[in-house]
């Protein structure tokens, strides 16, 4: 029993039938505590105990146990504390293979649930504070996107490289406020939020979420005398395949002019295919970017 009442202290006094059993519960002494008035029944198979106050949290939790969802959108925006979203409505995501109605509660169901990146606040399921900001983005107006991204960067929150990470990786299925989103970055930031070895690992983690092998990153190409010749960005060394990311930053001045066209003949020479793609090609075309790797690795 003290396993149980310590869940209830630290989960706003509720709990279901599940979590019950698994604190030592039998199913009888959850019905005493029934009979008793010591807990009531919020949904089919969750409880409150009467010993903790009904508030927006204890609601909050039982909604989101009940259907075994997270908490997101709004409601995510509130328990992350970004400014201009109060405790008020309970919204939640679940995938999008179930249906589940809670009289009270915006029920959305997700294609991308495993995306998610459940994070834990005050006892509370809650989607990542990077998906909370794609998330508002398609249930809230331009204006109050534009704010919440100042809020979470001036919060500290979160940094661009994370949010312009969520929203390809999302962008690359389909999904509702992608485009509000990524044409707010763009307009304000474009790439230059992104540091080029963190733009690496962000088309390493779309390739790997489309099912793909992981690359090397910033793999070092040496000829057969073992001199080197190159360092590629991404790599498939086992069939010489090199994936470079050509940034406006570096690439668009007279030094790389000049060499990245012998550089590129120098992996050739070795055998090397090389496919290149742009920012453009990353953050408005991830799918055409990751079917063109996906050709590639099928050629071998």
């Amino acid at each position: 029993m003290t396993e149980f009442l310590a869940h209830l202290a630290g989960h706003h006094g509720v709990f279901s039938r599940k979590e019950a059993r698994e604190l030592g519960l039998s199913d009888n002494q959850i019905a005493g505590l029934l009979r008793r008035n010591e807990a009531v029944r919020t949904h089919p198979s969750t409880f409150r105990s009467t010993a903790h106050r009904r508030g927006w949290k204890s609601q909050a939790r039982g909604a989101a146990v009940s259907a075994d969802g997270i908490l997101s959108h709004r409601s995510a925006a509130a328990l992350w504390r970004i400014d201009g979203f109060p405790l008020a409505l309970v919204e939640l995501t679940i995938p999008y293979s179930r249906s589940v109605h809670l009289p009270g509660v915006k029920v959305h169901r997700s294609k991308q649930y495993r995306f998610a990146d459940l994070t834990m606040i005050d006892g509370l399921p809650v989607t990542g504070i990077a998906r909370t900001v794609l998330d508002l983005a398609a249930v809230v107006s331009p204006r109050r996107l534009d704010y919440a991204l100042d809020a979470v960067i001036r919060q500290k929150l979160v940094e661009w490289p994370d949010v312009y990470e969520v929203l390809i990786r999302h962008s690359a299925r389909g999904r509702n406020g992608c485009g509000k989103l990524r044409t707010m970055l763009e307009a304000r930031y474009g790439d230059t939020a992104i540091p080029d070895s963190r733009w690496n690992r962000m088309v390493g983690t779309l390739l790997l979420d489309a099912g793909l092998a992981e690359p090397v990153y910033e793999h070092e190409v040496v000829n057969r005398a073992g001199e080197f010749v190159a360092r590629v960005d991404l790599a498939y060394p086992r069939i010489k395949l090199a994936i470079e990311l050509d940034s406006v930053r570096w690439h668009h001045n007279l030094d790389s002019f000049v060499a990245d066209p012998r550089r590129k003949n120098a992996l050739l020479l070795e055998g090397w295919r090389v496919l290149t793609f742009t920012w453009d090609d990353f953050s408005t075309r991830p799918g055409e970017l990751v079917r063109s790797v996906r050709v590639a690795l099928a050629e071998i």
